[in-house]
């Protein structure tokens, strides 16, 4: 083989031991001991939301329609010789959960056992709610729950709970086992279908329903990790050949792949990945979500669990007979309990272990020396960070090869070169960071890679190996531009969705949907007959000076920022926390915006959200001192006699009371939270203290306070000019009373919009100022559709805007 792979001693990929070494190890029930750390699945939450979704088509599509009642006809003409067979498979359920049951008490599994029970009520109450939305009425429970023929249709009650409670427990059972409670499971519910007892949709709805509840209790609980003792483990390792000597845990684990550390016979380190039964689940998953969200992402969609381990093992080979310092592979096998074992040796000290003093010039050298050679070897790793680069026995290379791939575009090759940029940027800065990549890249090597140079290309370790360090990636790319003289490129559009763009597309949602709901709640003939009187001339007018307070707004927020900034982002920022307001109360939205710009404009994390904050607690203390002068010095008075909120409004407002309560508490009782605040408060005190001073030594003070009190007169004046088109004549005291009231009402009402807060309220009060109640709701729509339903149309387009030169 001196032109191929040459593979270790030992045995690579074998499929384990026979049935003879299951023997001597005796009956095996539960694939991890008891006590084991409890974890939430993703599988789980994709099983709960199908299941879900399937449950509610099933109960939305009843009666059976067409095609269900030919396949009921199909199912009856089975011969009756085989009412026997069927009988048995519908009983194997009840029979096959009683079993796990009384496993798990002789096992002495009681938590076990009591999630198993609770999951079996819920999809009995669950299968008789859809019973009762299906049917029109409730069934009897005993007959439901005992499957007699006076029992539901819809669904199969006695069968969804037994399958709930073997669903429950199958995840802690071992391999063999876990496939045998598949079997029994889909048998059983062929044979509840095939037996009659119901509509063909019956049984599947009843399936549907006890994964909802199996998996909302294993998320609500957890689900044991699954992972073998390490007596287990080091048995497994020893039929394979693997003596391993102080075997222990690992510190770093990743999900579904059991980390292990310890010695072999000469005392060389080893590592053993042991690919358990979420491992494959978790490929899966991961591969989905990339290839959902993410561009060109080429990996297989799952290789199973040994598929996986030879994959990794394959791929080191491949690296290390090339000259990459990697692991050496000292076997990838089967277990006996389905998992799969991968053991690599070497001594491995990942650069993030690495004090900073070594991390020296020569070492970053080395480490684009390692990246380039495994491009030349056609391999691109697609996970480095400062955890998988590394010293392997005095050599930098790479380790936890995995998610590599072979043969890949040029794409995969320019990530792995902007991974390591920014792994090094994350340790040594962004100086040290460039000139090194310069060195090794040179000019046009690293202008190459600028377009990979983003959030989306690293792992979650290494953008969070970023953030600890304080490097904004797009200034990183920003430096290396300017580093070669060059202009910072368009970048490679990685995502194919983001969550701007889902947020985007979801507030436009939110927006139309307001408006539709403001629309439904009208008497449109009433309110046409009342605006065929209005004058059109007021309206319009009305409708320009409602415009006008976005502008007043930038210039209170001009006035927050001790720093100068161009007018006219800042009133397009304006403009598009119009579009914000559809999702977040008014407050908050233009708080969220106003942080983001000003990082955006260069300010720090601390001045940005103290500016903010001061721009949004300036307008409302505004509003509160204006609004107490006009009562207390002109003749417009407060009506206080509303009505108090009920039914849902009443249990919101103590939902919320609630969760101030538990939020001040959780900050006074638990000292990692109050510690967490105390520090972030003492470093940002000096920036803070820095920005108030800034505001007083100049006219911001001015500009802020000026800015917020002739925005509140403006939007005042547009609602005067909205009553006069329909013919009446307001004070603007009285209008800035109402509109003021309103304001700081809708301030505390956790309400995106203020929708119905804002109508309600400002309808009270023009009928309370002497207007008609046709006038007053028709006059409120039209102030309310020129201040809040239509500035999300353009509010939008200044936000993409904004985007588009950076600002967001």
């Amino acid at each position: 083989m001196s032109d191929g792979l040459e593979l270790p001693d030992g045995p690579v990929a074998s499929r384990g031991v026979g049935a003879p070494e299951l023997l001597r190890q005796g009956l095996k029930v539960f694939a991890s001991p008891k006590g084991q750390p409890r974890a939430r699945r993703g599988t789980d939450v994709v099983l709960l939301v199908l299941s879900l979704l399937g449950a509610a088509a099933l109960v939305a599509a009843y009666p059976p329609g067409r095609f269900e009642r030919s396949l009921d006809r199909l199912l009856a003409s089975v011969p009756d010789w085989l009412d026997p067979v069927w009988g048995f498979l519908s009983d194997s359920l009840w029979l096959w959960a009683a079993l796990l049951i009384l496993a798990s008490l002789a096992r002495r599994r009681f938590a076990l056992v009591v999630v198993a029970l609770l999951s079996c009520v819920l999809a009995a109450l669950l299968a008789l709610l859809a019973a009762r939305i299906a049917l029109g009425s409730w069934p009897d429970v005993s007959d439901a729950v005992l499957g007699t023929s006076n029992g539901p249709r819809f669904p199969h009650v006695r069968s969804s709970a037994a399958v709930a409670a073997a669903l429950t427990i199958s995840p802690h059972l071992v391999g063999p086992l876990r496939t045998l409670s598949r079997w029994v499971v889909l048998l059983g519910t062929l044979g509840v279908a095939v037996g009659g007892a119901g509509t063909a949709s019956g049984p599947l709805g009843a399936f549907f329903l006890a994964v909802v509840a199996a998996t909302a209790l294993r998320l609500a609980v957890g689900t044991s990790i699954g992972r073998p003792s390490l007596e287990d483990v080091r048995a497994a390792l020893a039929e394979l050949g693997v003596r391993a000597q102080a075997l222990e845990e690992a510190e770093r684990q990743v999900a579904g792949v059991f980390h292990l550390r310890g010695v072999d016979d000469d005392g060389r380190r080893l590592l053993v990945k042991l690919y358990g039964r979420d491992a494959a689940d978790t490929q899966l998953l991961a591969r989905l979500w990339r290839r959902t969200w993410y561009r060109g992402d080429r990996g297989a969609m799952a290789r199973g669990r040994l598929g996986s381990a030879e994959h990794e093992a394959f791929v080191t080979l491949l690296a290390a007979k090339g000259g990459v310092a990697t692991e050496e592979v000292v076997t990838a096998a089967e277990t006996l309990d389905d998992d799969a074992l991968l053991v690599l040796r070497g001594d491995v000290e990942p650069l993030a272990s690495l004090p900073p003093a070594r991390l020296d010039g020569e070492l970053l050298a080395e480490a684009w020396r390692a990246v380039g050679r495994l491009g030349e070897l056609r391999i691109a790793h697609q996970q480095i960070d400062p955890e998988t680069v590394a010293l392997i026995s005095g050599d930098i290379g790479f380790v936890d090869l995995g998610s590599a791939t072979v043969a890949p575009d040029s794409s995969g090759l320019a990530t792995d070169c902007a991974q390591l940029l920014a792994t090094t940027a994350s340790l040594v800065g962004s100086e040290r960071a460039l000139s090194s990549a310069i060195a090794a890249l040179g000019q046009d090597g690293l202008q190459a890679i600028l377009p990979y140079l983003q959030a989306p290309a690293f792992t979650r370790t290494l953008r969070r190996s970023l953030g600890t360090a304080g490097i904004d990636v797009d200034e990183l790319r920003e430096q290396a531009a300017a580093a070669i003289g060059v202009e910072p490129p368009e970048l490679v559009k990685l995502r194919r969705v983001s969550w701007r763009s889902a947020i985007q597309i979801a507030l436009l949602g939110l927006a139309s949907y307001a408006v539709v709901s403001a629309a439904t709640d009208v008497d449109w003939p009433e309110f046409s007959s009342t605006l065929s009187h209005a004058s059109w001339a007021w309206v319009v007018a009305a409708f320009l000076a409602a415009q006008l307070p976005r502008v007043t707004q930038a210039v209170s927020t001009l006035g927050s920022v001790p720093a100068p900034l161009p007018f006219g982002p800042v009133y397009a920022m304006q403009l598009a926390t119009g579009y914000m307001n559809v999702a977040l109360p008014s407050n908050l939205a233009r708080m969220a915006v106003n942080i983001r710009f000003f990082q955006r404009q260069g300010l720090s994390a601390p001045v940005a959200v103290t500016s903010g904050a001061i721009d949004s607690f300036a307008s409302t203390v505004v509003q509160a001192v204006l609004l107490g002068v006009l009562l207390l010095f002109s003749e417009s008075s407060l009506a206080l006699d509303l009505p108090l909120p009920s039914g849902g409004e009443r249990l919101l407002l103590w939902i919320l009371l609630g969760l101030v309560l538990v939020s001040v508490l959780v900050v006074l009782l638990v000292r990692r939270v109050r510690d967490v605040i105390l520090v972030n408060v003492r470093r940002w005190w000096p920036e803070v203290r820095a920005a108030l001073a800034g505001l007083r030594a100049s006219n911001k003070l001015t500009l802020l306070i000026l800015g917020s009190l002739a925005t509140e007169v403006l939007f005042a004046i547009a609602l005067g000019l909205f009553a006069r088109s329909l013919g009446y004549d307001l004070t603007l005291a009285e209008l800035l009373v109402i509109n003021l009231s309103v304001s700081l009402l809708g301030s505390l009402v956790p309400v995106p919009g203020n929708i119905g807060v804002a109508e309600f309220g400002l309808t009270l009060g023009l009928v309370a100022a002497g207007m008609s109640d046709e006038a007053a709701l028709a006059a409120v729509l039209l102030y309310r559709i020129a201040t809040f339903y239509l500035p999300p149309l353009w509010g939008f387009c200044a936000m993409l805007w904004l985007q588009r030169r950076r600002y967001l």
